[in-house]
């Protein structure tokens, strides 16, 4: 039997939530979005009866830290920029007065770090670990570099002979576009034909047999997973999916030695700073292992200085014997 829903008190927060849900602005937003949206504001149900009249931006920053302690930073900031987004739509209504959402600062604070790397024994811990609709899904963004969004559109007509590779990918991302060339790893390869249906059509990376309905729900059950490694100590603390398109931009720098445009291009990226974000660290890398170079380099010319230095002593020494 299923519940009827709720009406809420007019010019109450519920009243305005259900009203925005349906709006013809919340409608235009990304599938995803209006996902993320509908998700953080039913976190706020049991202040559906609160008069709009009444909110305060003390109010809104009270139940951003109540969030901040019961779920995450990331996920209260969502929330206040939900509610934001809703006020702003009921302020030329006569709605509200004032926007409360307003200017309130954020939870979570930008790591430049987020996304990192992922080491070669976590890759193993977690494709040994994981579903296999995270594996495809973690195969496609450690061998290709794809974000969620691509990896959840991506097709088996992406999927193409090539003369020089056997085989590439071929596809437009939708962040920019741009029709995007890459060979396809020996490793994805032999994958992708172990898993591969007969006259394989559609979506590659599927979920329960069907395609992952938003880049969000991937997003979702991937950072569930490897959470919980990261409490079992199975896993380094901060690995996402995100990180594999680090890694896969890692090994193109490291083993190619190829700049930041070239790394932009292999990621599908219009701009090369692209490029530097995601290999940053390899840079720093090199920068640490040209100076340990130089260092075993100093270190093994002394050490030819001193054998040369002994040599002569020895020959100097050898010269005086024969003159006495």
């Amino acid at each position: 039997m299923r519940r009827k829903k709720r009406e809420y008190p007019e010019q109450s927060l519920g009243w305005l939530v259900q009203w925005f849900i349906h709006s013809a602005e919340f409608k235009a937003l990304s599938k995803t979005t209006r996902e993320e949206y509908t998700d953080r504001l039913k976190y706020l149900e049991p202040e559906f009866d609160f008069p709009l009249a009444d909110l305060t931006t003390a109010d809104i920053y009270a139940v951003r830290d109540r969030c901040v302690r019961e779920k995450w930073p990331a996920f209260a900031d969502k929330m206040v920029t939900a509610l934001s987004s809703m006020f702003a739509l009921a302020l030329p209504r006569g709605w509200m007065k004032i926007n409360p959402a307003l200017g309130i600062k954020r939870a979570s604070k930008t790591d430049p770090h987020a996304n990192r790397e992922w080491r070669p024994e976590e890759w193993q811990t977690v494709m040994s670990r994981a579903r296999l609709e995270l594996q495809t899904a973690y195969m496609l963004a450690r061998h290709l570099g794809y974000r969620s969004q691509s990896i959840v559109v991506v097709t088996w007509e992406n999927y193409q002979p090539d003369p020089r590779f056997g085989m590439c990918f071929r596809m437009r991302h939708k962040k920019n576009a741009e029709a995007h060339w890459l060979p396809a790893s020996p490793e994805l390869q032999a994958y992708l034909a172990k898993i591969r249906p007969e006259n394989a059509t559609g979506p590659i990376a599927l979920r329960k047999g069907k395609p992952w309905a938003t880049p969000y729900k991937l997003q979702k059950a991937s950072s569930n997973f490897l959470t919980q490694l990261a409490r079992d100590g199975l896993v380094g603390p901060g690995l996402t999916e995100h990180g594999l398109r680090v890694t896969f931009a890692a090994e193109i720098k490291r083993l190619t030695g190829a700049n930041d445009d070239q790394v932009a291009a292999a990621l599908g990226d219009r701009d090369s700073r692209m490029g530097a974000h995601y290999t940053r660290h390899v840079d720093q890398e090199n920068k640490i292992l040209f100076m340990w170079a130089q260092k075993a380099r100093t270190d093994q010319d002394l050490e030819n200085s001193k054998k040369d230095v002994f040599q002569i002593e020895k020959s100097v020494s050898v010269d005086k014997d024969l003159e006495d």
